[in-house]
């Protein structure tokens, strides 16, 4: 009788035990891949110098040594606004302390900014001006509702393009003051934020937007830019952007004979 019990116990545990194989290896499966992933993580930010992530949030938000140092930072990079470098941020502190440029550049007159988007609904006046002394740029615009996202609010990739374009302006005017004009080719784009602070209204006025260079290394530079309305008392938005020159092709010998 001992022995039949045995035996039956057996036949239960071994039961018992296939069916929550399924159960355990789920188990074994999930703890073995979050396990490899926390891994993976504190190897790539300890690769880069950094300390591992106390979280999975943490680990993705923020930057590594590599990031920061090709971006740029709130620590490595010294950002001040239009105001604290002493640019004007409304249409009349633009006009009365800045030279307009009398039309617009000849590399911008076939973009999207500046054809494309031109008309009564879209981007119906355009000034542009500088400011010689320091290479600070602004644009003064009149944006229609053709443009908005919300009724009646201009889209965010609206404002973001106007930013971007600017500081290409900024950029290209600049260029002989950075030592880009001999030493490097065209710049880009490279990365480009945007902090949206208050809605954008179309057909309210004018907008004022400025822009700066902050630093150059080489053959990146860093600018930023607010917008604002036409009395420089909303601001709108915010950006900052990193634009790479490219290299510049070797020239080939010249010819003889």
């Amino acid at each position: 009788d001992h022995a039949c019990d045995q035996k039956a116990w057996r036949g239960r545990e071994s039961k018992g035990s296939v069916m929550q194989a399924p159960r355990y290896a789920k188990s074994l499966i999930a703890g073995g891949a979050s396990a490899f992933l926390a891994l993976g993580l504190a190897s790539v930010g300890l690769a880069e110098g950094a300390s591992a992530p106390s979280t999975l949030r943490e680990s993705f938000t923020s930057k590594t040594a590599a990031q920061q140092k090709f971006f740029g930072t709130a620590e490595t990079v010294k950002v001040s606004t239009a105001r604290e470098a002493g640019a004007p941020s409304s249409a009349e502190g633009v006009r009365s302390t800045m030279t307009r440029l009398p039309s617009t550049p000849a590399y911008k007159k076939t973009g999207a900014w500046h054809k494309t988007l031109r008309g009564d609904d879209t981007v119906r006046e355009m000034e542009l001006f500088t400011d010689e002394a320091t290479g600070a740029v602004a644009g003064v615009y009149q944006l229609g509702c053709a443009l908005c996202g919300h009724r009646g609010l201009i889209h965010g990739g609206i404002i973001a393009m106007g930013f971007d374009d600017l500081f290409g302006t900024c950029y290209f005017r600049n260029r002989p003051r950075v030592d880009h004009a001999n030493n490097y080719g065209p710049g880009f784009t490279a990365n480009l934020d945007v902090n949206y602070r208050r809605p954008m209204p179309c057909d309210r006025g004018e907008v004022v937007f400025v822009a700066k260079i902050d630093r150059v290394e080489g053959r990146k530079v860093w600018l930023s830019g607010e917008a604002y309305s036409a009395d420089g008392k909303v601001k709108f938005a915010d950006s900052t952007a990193l634009f790479i020159a490219t290299r510049k092709r070797p020239q080939p010998p010249p010819t003889t004979g």
